[in-house]
């Protein structure tokens, strides 16, 4: 394939493929927030509703930086500030999404556990608490970035040995540790819910079937978040590899030829939408993978009518 054809599919793909990601995220995250947040008092649906708002802020700001690309060609002080910022903010958006992920499948090994100490550690008080330490953590783990980002020939970019320090922080940090946590924990919630036996039954009005029904709410947020991750190990196993053979060859291939460039720019576009994918599509995988949130999707509407029918009566009893 000439170089000619991937410059073309490339700036194709950013034409066509962030304005689409930009639409799907911001969409898909408003309607999770809108479903979840009428659930705050269970500590999962915290970390899902958590992890919908730092996608959507990860899907606008990244999404904006790469179809609006700012060229540093003055280096001026808010040129270096904007160069530092961006990549900064991008990285704690996206890591505090995955830690979501992480931290509501960590939840279902909780819930599903036999043990009651076990499962009494999953509530929404703590919840709250472990997003705070999260986010503090992020806030000072990614601190690196700002002071090693630069400006250098006009692009903003790394240098030196901290390229390569970079890219091995990326891969354990997107590429190893939330995929293997991820399955895991998701292994481990199977295997308890598994032993368990867990019997969907219908809901009444008796205790034993308030319990059931209970169980068929920790089981139904069991199959998103482990929709969720599934999309996420799709979605991001490239990335890695692509940094991995990029901080390979810049040591074995000394000058690396035009074409050898312009086939690694091609992949890490192809990378770049992919991770907004991963921010983007959650609302849709739930609507696939997930009988109650296609309830709970479509009663948001019925209340939503209901509620507006209502305020219409109101109104028209008061003209009356």
């Amino acid at each position: 394939m000439s170089s000619s054809i991937l410059t073309n599919i490339q700036n194709q793909l950013s034409l066509y493929g962030y304005p689409i990601c930009l639409i799907l995220g911001n969409i898909g995250n408003i309607f999770i927030v809108m479903v979840f947040i009428r659930q705050r008092q269970n500590a999962c649906t915290i970390y899902i509703l958590t992890s919908a708002i730092m996608s959507d802020l990860y899907v606008n700001f990244n999404g904006f930086v790469q179809l609006f690309p700012f060229y540093y060609r003055d280096e001026t002080p808010f040129e270096f500030f904007l160069c530092k910022k961006r990549p900064y903010l991008t990285n704690i958006l996206g890591q505090l999404g995955n830690t979501m992920l992480i931290l509501a499948s960590i939840d279902r090994y909780m819930i599903s556990h036999r043990n009651a100490t076990i499962r009494s550690l999953s509530t929404p008080k703590r919840a709250k608490w472990l997003i705070f330490f999260a986010i503090i953590f992020w806030l000072i783990n990614c601190i690196h970035i700002p002071i090693m980002q630069t400006i250098i020939n006009g692009r903003c970019t790394t240098y030196g040995i901290y390229t390569t320090i970079y890219s091995i922080y990326s891969i354990i940090f997107v590429g190893l540790i939330p995929p293997t946590l991820l399955i895991i924990f998701g292994s481990l919630t199977y295997h308890n819910m598994k032993k368990r036996h867990i019997r969907i039954q219908p809901i009444s009005n008796n205790i034993n079937d308030q319990h059931i029904s209970i169980q068929r709410r920790d089981k139904d947020l069991f199959i998103i978040v482990l929709c969720e991750a599934l999309l996420y190990i799709i979605t991001t196993t490239l990335f890695p590899l692509m940094l991995l053979e990029s901080m390979i060859s810049q040591y074995i291939i000394i000058n690396k030829s035009v074409q050898h460039l312009q086939i690694e720019s091609f992949l890490f576009s192809i990378v770049f939408i992919l991770l907004l994918l991963n921010s983007s599509l959650p609302f849709y995988i739930y609507l696939i993978g997930s009988k109650s949130f296609r309830r709970d999707f479509k009663q948001l509407f019925i209340d939503g009518y209901q509620k507006l029918k209502r305020q219409q009566i109101v109104q028209i009893a008061l003209r009356i």
